[in-house]
Formats: structure tokens, C-alpha cells, sequence
């Protein structure tokens, strides 16, 4: 933990600036709008789609088929140790790095390190009440549980939705979202997964859990970075795409030059 809180502050601090600012906008000036857009009518369509997949997978007995098949023809001891190693990018410290580079890029100075990690504490704080309520309110259990039924019972367990499968895949989902090029882009996607991967694999969490936590991440993702867009495009101060036909007019008669004075 300690090791990376040192590694990434040290980016953060001397990571080269990019740009005319020495330091970014206040810290939580854009959570408002954030929020809005992850608690609209578009995002909840896309959660309500995911919880249709999850609930098919966990009362069609798809997710004890797929946890039997893969502790019995995949699951080694290589995949044990891989799944060790990985499993510590969805720990929960990650929020006070991430939060701890948000402070830096608003007191401090703003760097892409620092804009990135900004980003990835936005879309935790913009995710979690999601994932919680998630977790609570669909009540289901882990493999490992004493029960080990992925159904639904309302406030019985808070493991119905996989948080280290939340969490590990919010950074790479954002640097997907700023890499150029597609292949950088796939490879941080598909290493998005990689930690809710290991949830399964240690008969932490079913299928359907995994994918719900995933999905919650893209989404507060999508809600933050989108956000950051726009607000970027009005603090730059650039101009509406379409003009009234009046508007456009009165444009073109004040670059004219005043005939009154030719020849």
C-alpha cells in the first residue's frame, strides 16, 4: 500500500506539466453535474439492462455451472498466485490514492498523472453509492458463503455486486477513454477485467457479480469523463455549434466594412 502511495504522489509531484495552468479547478467543483449524469434516465437504462443480464445468470443456475466448470477444468495453482498478485488493485486504499492525486492536482499542480487520478477519485465518489446500495438491496451471497446462492434476498448479504471488480476497473477504463490509438485503448479495456477475474477465480464472487461491479465502474466512468469534456469546452470558452439564422446575420454585418465611406 505504502509503496504505492509513494510511487504515484512522486508522478504526481514530478510528472512535467502540460498546459498554461499550474493548478486544476477546485476539488468537487464538477461532482455536481458528475452525479447528475450518472443518476440519469440513460445510465439507470443501462443499469437496469445489466441487472436483467445478472439476474438471468443468477437464477438460471448459469453462475453455479460456471463457478463448478471453472474451479474444475481452469482454476491451478498458477491461476491462484496470478490471482493473488492482481486482486490488489481493487483493495480499498485505492480511494485515498486516488484521493490523495486529486489534492495534489488542485492545490498543488496539474499534470496528466495527477488529472487521472483526479478523474478516478471523481468516478469512485460517483460510483460507490451505486455499488452499495447494489450490494445491499439484491442481498445475494458468495460461492465461498456457507449457502453459496447467488439469488437475490434482499438484505441478506452485501455481495451481489463485486467491488473489487469496481474498483480495479475504474483506472483503466479512464486511461481507455485517453489513450490514442485503438490498441492501447483494448489492452487497458481488457485489463479492466483482470481483477474481477480473480474474484472468480477464488470463489469470491459469481459471474453475475463481477459483471455487475464492472458495470457500475464503466458507468461512473462514462458520467465523469463525458463531464470533464463538456466543462472543458465551456471553460475554454468555445462557441455554440449552431447559430440562430438572426444571430448569424447580425455576425456577418458587423465584420462588413461601413460602405458609407467608399469611393
Amino acid at each position: 500500500m505504502w509503496v504505492a502511495i509513494v510511487v504515484f504522489v512522486l508522478f504526481a509531484l514530478l510528472f512535467p506539466a502540460v498546459g498554461p495552468r499550474r493548478r486544476g479547478p477546485m476539488l468537487f467543483r464538477h461532482t455536481g453535474p458528475h452525479w447528475r449524469r450518472n443518476y440519469g434516465r440513460r445510465t439507470f437504462l443501462k443499469l437496469g439492462g445489466a441487472l436483467l443480464v445478472s439476474g438471468a445468470l443468477a437464477f438460471s443456475g448459469a453462475d453455479e455451472a460456471v463457478d463448478r466448470l471453472y474451479s474444475k477444468n481452469v482454476r491451478s495453482h498458477g491461476t491462484d498466485r496470478f490471482a493473488e498478485l492482481v486482486k490488489f488493485f481493487g483493495e480499498r486504499f485505492w480511494f485515498s490514492i486516488w484521493a490523495l492525486l486529486a489534492v495534489i492536482d488542485a492545490l498543488v499542480r496539474t499534470n496528466a498523472v495527477s488529472r487521472w487520478g483526479r478523474r478516478n477519485f471523481e468516478a469512485l465518489c460517483v460510483g460507490l453509492p451505486t455499488l452499495w446500495t447494489t450490494q445491499r438491496v439484491l442481498g445475494a451471497n458468495r460461492p465461498s458463503s456457507q449457502d453459496g446462492s447467488p439469488r437475490w434476498r434482499p438484505m441478506r448479504a452485501d455481495n451481489a455486486a463485486s467491488g473489487h471488480a469496481f474498483v480495479a476497473a475504474i483506472p483503466w477504463l479512464m486511461a481507455a477513454r485517453r489513450l490514442d490509438g485503438r490498441l492501447p485503448a483494448a489492452l487497458a479495456r481488457a485489463a479492466s477485467v483482470v481483477t474481477g477475474w480473480s474474484r472468480l477465480n477464488d470463489r469470491k464472487h459469481y459471474l453475475s457479480q463481477v459483471f455487475l461491479g464492472w458495470t457500475i465502474a464503466w458507468n461512473a466512468v462514462e458520467a465523469v469523463d463525458n463531464g470533464e469534456e463538456r466543462t472543458g469546452k465551456e471553460a475554454s470558452g468555445t462557441p455554440p455549434a449552431t447559430l440562430l439564422p438572426e444571430e448569424v446575420a447580425d455576425q456577418s454585418a458587423e465584420r462588413l466594412p461601413d460602405q458609407d465611406h467608399g469611393t
